[in-house]
């Protein structure tokens, strides 16, 4: 060994190996928060998307309930026409009801009348 010649190395290529490394270090660094901000943007439109379509069915359901309050309340008054109809036929039946009661007097005329049997005097024939 002592027969080689002692080489010393170049100061100006030491600089450059240490800014090599320094350079690869921010490099790798670049990289790294690269791909965490990649991941994170992605997360981000992710929310964004889920926003947007939350958004469009919140305003979807509220237009819904606009237009339900008033089928609601057309709904309710339907009901009520409808409840106060059939109280009027009950009504009404009960009217007709008391109407074709027959009186006692005359059941029996109107029951011989329908019956083809009337108060028609009955003519005798004279005897031969």
């Amino acid at each position: 060994m002592k027969n080689r010649p002692h080489f010393r190395p170049n100061p100006y290529y030491e600089d450059l190996e240490r800014m090599e490394e320094a350079v690869m270090s921010i490099l790798h660094n670049l990289e790294m928060e690269n791909t965490e901000i990649h991941e994170n943007n992605h997360k981000l439109k992710k929310e964004i998307t889920f926003s947007r379509n939350l958004l469009s069915q919140l305003l979807m359901e509220n237009t819904c309930m606009k237009k339900l309050v008033p089928l609601k309340q057309e709904s309710k008054e339907v009901h009520l026409d409808c409840a106060l109809n059939q109280k009027n036929l009950v009504d009404f039946n009960k009217k007709d009801k008391d109407q074709q009661r027959p009186d006692p007097a005359s059941s029996g005329l109107r029951k011989c009348k329908r019956a083809g049997i009337g108060h028609t005097p009955v003519r005798e024939l004279p005897e031969e």
